[in-house]
């Protein structure tokens, strides 16, 4: 599986113990009803994907047991790598809630349809969160809160904005 075809939603941060557990760092919040079943780790050399055997939260870590990795040797050669899963591990929210992944690649306009740029990616930021916008010239840092971001449409891929005066020239400076 390609890599452009999954969902980033951790690291690994080094190996744990000797029977090649992991700790971990995840981005995203899994759900409930989230599948841990199958996970793939890469880098800039590709993905391989393993069965997950256990996620464990303990003392606000995440330790993650992988089939087929059980030495400290193996353990140590995935440090680093991110941890990818398939869109379909990410149960429906409904409601007209989504994931922030889901909002990468969609049109950024303004509420008079002028055209500002496209979701690149999007960055936590203590509470909240930035979109960062691809577009002629440079990226622009746009915060994703509802006093901006006034309409998300996942299903069309659009994103408008109300920005204040001088949000999107602050890039120029």
């Amino acid at each position: 599986m390609k890599k452009a075809d999954l969902v980033l939603v951790g690291k690994v941060v080094r190996s744990q113990g000797r029977d090649g557990r992991l700790k971990v760092r995840l981005y995203e919040k899994a759900q409930p009803g989230f599948s841990w079943s199958k996970v793939h780790l890469g880098g800039d050399r590709g993905c391989e994907g393993f069965e997950v055997e256990s996620l464990v939260l303990d003392r606000n870590s995440h330790f993650l047991k992988l089939r087929g990795v059980d030495t400290l040797a193996r353990a140590d050669a995935l440090a680093g790598l991110g941890i990818y899963v398939e869109e379909s591990a990410f149960p429906p929210l409904g409601g007209g809630r989504f994931y922030l992944f889901q909002l990468i690649g969609s049109r950024v306009v303004r509420k008079d349809g002028s055209e500002i740029g496209t979701v690149a990616r999007v960055l936590p930021a203590g509470d909240s969160s930035l979109l960062v916008l691809a577009r002629e010239g440079g990226e622009i840092f746009v915060p994703f809160t509802d006093a901006i971001c006034v309409e998300v449409d996942t299903e069309a891929g659009t994103i408008v904005i109300d920005p204040p005066d001088g949000l999107l020239e602050l890039n120029e400076i």
